[in-house]
């Protein structure tokens, strides 16, 4: 809400200074600090979030709140998880879930892989 009302001033203060001695680059301020504002304006309002869980058996779910699938977990850290769904990889970071759910996050992905074939993954290509 700061940010709205602080682009709204600069862009208020672009135009005047427009007005007041017309020139070409204060009329290129004007476009750049409308075209901010519009965009800060239009910040609150974004499309469905991806939403992370796991469900009872332990199986990583990944999806937006219509649509959940099954995501497969391609790379697991205290610091960073990555998820393989139909529509792509998703990146979870720690303080992007309440951290009962981020550690029951963790918990699901190592769980996983041992319930897959115990230790670590195959090495892929990069890592021979």
């Amino acid at each position: 809400m700061l940010a709205q009302a602080l682009t709204a001033m600069a862009a208020a203060a672009c135009a005047l200074a427009f007005v007041l001695a017309p020139s070409t680059l204060r009329f290129i301020a004007v476009l750049a600090s409308t075209g901010a504002l519009v965009l800060a304006l239009r910040a609150g309002h974004e499309p469905h979030r991806p939403r992370v869980g796991v469900d009872a058996e332990g199986g990583v779910l990944a999806g937006t709140c219509e649509t959940e699938e099954a995501a497969s977990v391609q790379y697991s850290s205290p610091a960073y998880v990555c998820l393989a769904t139909s529509r792509g990889r998703l990146a979870v970071w720690p303080d992007s879930l309440p951290a009962t759910a981020w550690r029951r996050l963790l918990v699901a992905c190592r769980w996983t892989r041992r319930r897959d074939g115990g230790g670590a993954p195959a090495a892929g290509s990069r890592t021979k």
